[in-house]
């Protein structure tokens, strides 16, 4: 499976952060974009290193629409389909919940049963191989970006940044580099 990765929201996305919790200087302590970027941008480089074609359809600090996110992972796709090959599309994110402190863990999303079997074979492998967060059972959603796509899709949560003691792993680097490795381990076991 060749992955298309994106990495969700930009940093000027309102509401994108961790709205409650916030350093000496008043800033809130994560934005979104800051821990999907970190993240999609380490496994994109494992992929690389690895010398695996992969794609990435959103490395940009500003929002990309959800259509203009659709349209280029369609194109993607299709050029690995001309291939005779097959592609999976990951969407990473970082949770919020309007309640702090209420929420906790990662999650992945689905629409399609193709994209539940995939959910499910990451969940488990991230799982069983020591993911720092509670990982709760994948979730069918329609979601544009995994709705339209034409891969095999998921969204992945990866936790809730209005949770104190999430928030505090999603700050962390070996964190995100755990993460990125896992993903990749998981991706190419698929």
């Amino acid at each position: 499976m060749i992955p298309i990765i994106d990495t969700g929201h930009g940093s000027n996305t309102p509401g994108k952060r961790s709205e409650g919790f916030k350093d000496v200087k008043g800033r809130v302590l994560l934005k979104e974009n800051s821990v999907n970027e970190a993240v999609g941008n380490k496994l994109s480089f494992l992929f690389w290193q690895g010398c695996k074609e992969h794609h990435f359809i959103s490395n940009e600090w500003f929002d990309l629409s959800l259509y203009t996110r659709v349209k280029r992972e369609r194109k993607i796709a299709r050029e690995i389909r001309n291939r005779g090959l097959r592609s999976v599309f990951i969407s990473i994110h970082a949770d919020a919940f309007h309640v702090k402190n209420k929420a906790v863990g990662g999650r992945f999303f689905y629409y399609s049963e193709s994209g539940k079997g995939i959910a499910e074979k990451l969940t488990q492998y991230l799982r069983n191989n020591g993911y720092d967060l509670k990982l709760r059972k994948p979730m069918q959603k329609s979601f544009k970006v995994l709705r339209e796509t034409s891969s095999f899709a998921v969204l992945f949560e990866m936790g809730f940044m209005t949770t104190k003691s999430d928030l505090d792993v999603l700050l962390s680097d070996a964190f995100r580099n755990k993460t990125a490795q896992l993903l990749y381990n998981a991706i190419n076991s698929l």
